[in-house]
């Protein structure tokens, strides 16, 4: 019962939020999805590893969809490039239970998501 009412409440919150407050939580659950991928490569738990860079994966996916070529060509051709790169990263380090591509792909993402809340001051 209790999960079923946080699962709507977090659907509520979700679909009410502005949309540049979805795209900063998304910026801030990759840095977290990450850390979680971090500890778990550290401890050898392949599943607990998997989930998080999945879960961080779905993330790149979900902001990379979202761009608006017809608006920004140049731009969003850019954006699309470092995420292609962080994407890259994440499964490197998947493949070779190494955490140094975390590093890299944490330092994009955390480069853009103060790019996106300096450009978007709440």
């Amino acid at each position: 019962m209790h999960a079923r009412a946080a699962n709507t409440y977090r659907r509520v919150d979700l679909d009410s939020a502005p949309r540049s407050q979805i795209v900063d939580r998304l910026f801030e659950r990759f840095a977290k999805d990450t850390d979680v991928a971090r500890t778990a490569i550290g401890a050898r738990d392949i599943v607990g590893k998997a989930a998080a860079l999945d879960h961080a994966m779905q993330i790149v996916t979900e902001l990379a969809a979202s761009l608006d070529h017809a608006a920004a060509p140049e731009l969003c051709a850019n954006l699309s490039a470092l995420y292609d790169y962080v994407s890259q990263q994440l499964t490197h380090a998947n493949v070779t239970l190494t955490t140094e591509p975390l590093d890299r792909a944490n330092r994009v993402m955390a480069e853009l998501g103060a790019a996106f809340k300096a450009a978007h001051p709440r």
